[in-house]
């Protein structure tokens, strides 16, 4: 279910080099269209289970919906969850790979014995400990300040592990150079000092890293967000450069920005469109930094490059493309840029059709036989099937009727203008008059009809009553800028909204110097929204859409605005601004 040429590249300077993905989606669905033994480690930080409330912190309502449905059955439930992830981890995971399960005192035991069955008790090789420190209260207890990471081997041997090393203390014996052991003539062995430097002491399981500080440069504001030093630690124990990294909740990407920056290959997935648009930010900026090139985010048919000037030679490193891709949540925008044919395609396999290979107006047919004609509408959502179409379908069919033989005719489309409409009421007048085994439907690819097709068909049927969905990109009417004080401006979104069905805006990113084609945002406006009860909805995220920014220098600049919608819509805005 990934339609071809559906999604956006993000274009640096190795497009020969097999491109990293990224998607957006479900990571079951996302795991099973994975290749067997094609990751070499996946890194994992699944939601604690902890409580609902914690656990949600984007706010879509993929997100929460997912949520609840682990909680709901209590730790069963969530193992069941945990253990149809698992499977598949281990199915496309190398016979020399490595997973890593990040947990805490909660179901971390529970975990465990669940890892033993799938990955087998005898490739367990370490149940890391993460020290942090942190403010603690009196209480109780004893206060908890670590996190656990299991981690496993495919295989008992031959797995990839590179030693790490703890530096050794400049105050110890050596003053860090390394030690030798050496037998004299008389066979009495010695310590002789070395020129070189010591490795350190080899890496125990038990890690002291700080947490991220508040003011840190790579701190986006999310409240389980990891540093880059617990995964750069991971990454570069237990895989090499050019291996494929995987982190199936990628959450702000904090994974595959280590990866990148270590020069592995990644495959990262998020169900929420808020964590997607993080990601892509973080590692657009990783990557600019290393290629000096100037990314371009496009549709694969209007691939741009921008050069970057830099005076640094050093930093100009290849840097393989980004795919960014949609499997179950589709932006419906984006089909605007893909071939008739390529969407027809993806229509009639998600119907669960075939395609017609004879000449003739009739794109497929649903089994039995050919009891089930379709005809499927323009990829471009703002576009309608046309009157001369339609007509042609049903001459057709009607050309074919035979006696006793029951048709049941489909047209599948993004939206039906008021002259199809009309049509197919004068075509059911006229079936109904000369009494023709045939009837006719419209079905919207947003309806419940044309979902029913895929989750009748899905091997998890309620836990993805969110899968297939198309979302429409909001509304942003304009950008009102206001002078505050010397080069200090405030700005609102104004007449934003949610075109979707039951959808809200729950986050808002601001760019200051906007570049076509290149959103970056600003570091104090990545997830600007709040928390709010609503009536029908209880707790829920809301964006917030205004933001100040202080320029550094008069001038015209464009001024962008993003936002999200809790039903993975997204869209920008821009407008020049004279400071």
């Amino acid at each position: 279910l990934h339609p071809r040429n559906h999604g956006d590249t993000v274009i640096f300077n190795d497009p020969q080099a097999l491109a990293n993905q990224l998607i957006l989606g479900d990571n079951l669905e996302v795991l099973r269209t994975l290749p067997t033994e094609s990751i070499d480690l996946i890194y994992i930080d699944p939601p604690f289970f902890s409580g609902r409330n914690y656990n949600v912190i984007w706010g879509d309502t993929n997100e929460v919906r997912s949520f609840y449905d682990i909680w709901e059955g209590g730790i069963d439930s969530y193992l069941v969850w945990l253990n149809a992830r698992f499977w598949e981890m281990r199915r496309v995971l190398k016979k020399t790979g490595s997973v890593y399960v990040h947990c805490d005192w909660h179901a971390s035991h529970y975990i465990k014995c669940e890892m033993d069955k799938i990955f087998g008790y005898e490739n367990f090789r370490n149940e890391v400990v993460w020290y942090y420190r942190r403010w603690n209260v009196a209480s109780t207890m004893f206060a908890r300040n670590h996190d656990v990471i299991l981690f496993y081997t495919k295989l008992a041997k031959g797995y990839t592990f590179n030693n790490q090393y703890i530096p050794k203390s400049e105050k110890s014996s050596g003053q860090g150079q390394a030690w030798k052991s050496v037998f004299d003539d008389e066979g009495k062995r010695h310590s002789v000092l070395l020129e070189e430097p010591t490795k350190g002491v080899p890496m125990p399981d038990t890690w002291e890293i700080s947490m991220i500080n508040p003011i840190g440069r790579e701190r986006i504001g999310y409240p389980t967000q990891k540093p880059e030093a617990l995964l750069e630690r991971i990454i570069k124990a237990s895989s090499n450069e050019g291996d494929v990294v995987a982190d199936f909740f990628c959450g702000g990407g904090t994974t595959l920005a280590v990866a990148q920056k270590l020069k592995r290959r990644f495959v990262g997935c998020d169900s929420s469109r808020v964590a997607i648009s993080v990601t892509i930010d973080r590692l657009v900026k990783v990557g600019e930094e290393m290629s000096g090139v100037k990314s371009n985010l496009a549709v694969k048919e209007e691939e741009r490059q921008f050069a970057l000037a830099l005076n640094d030679a050093t930093i100009n490193e290849k840097v393989p493309n980004i795919e960014v891709s949609y499997l179950g949540v589709y932006p419906s925008e984006k089909f605007a840029s893909i071939s008739q044919d390529d969407f027809c395609g993806f229509v009639l396999t998600c119907y669960g059709a075939s395609r017609n290979t004879a000449e003739g107006k009739t794109h497929g047919f649903r089994p039995p036989g050919q009891s089930e004609p379709i005809l499927v509408g323009p990829s471009n959502p703002n576009e309608s099937i046309s009157g001369e179409e339609v007509k042609a379908f049903f001459d057709e069919i009607k050309a074919r009727l035979e006696p006793n033989k029951f048709v049941s005719a489909k047209i599948i489309g993004w939206r039906f203008s008021l002259q199809i409409v009309a049509y197919l009421k004068l075509l059911e007048e006229y079936i109904a008059k000369h009494a023709l085994p045939l009837t006719c439907e419209l079905i919207p690819l947003d309806s419940r009809a044309f979902r029913a097709r895929i989750l009748a068909r899905s091997q998890d049927a309620d836990e993805t009553e969110e899968f297939l969905r198309f979302s429409k990109a909001p509304v942003i009417g304009d950008i009102r800028a206001k002078k505050i004080s010397g080069l200090e401006y405030e700005f609102e979104a104004v007449d934003a909204f949610s075109t979707n069905e039951d959808g809200w805006l729950v986050n808002c990113q601001w760019d200051f110097d906007y570049q076509e084609g290149r959103f970056a945002a600003n570091k104090d406006y990545v997830l600007s929204r709040e928390k709010v009860r609503d009536k029908k909805r209880g707790e829920i995220f809301k964006a917030i859409l205004k933001a100040r920014h202080a320029f550094g220098n008069p001038g015209e600049y464009t001024v962008a605005c993003r936002v999200q919608d809790n039903l993975a819509g997204e869209s920008i805005f821009s407008k020049k601004v004279k400071i």
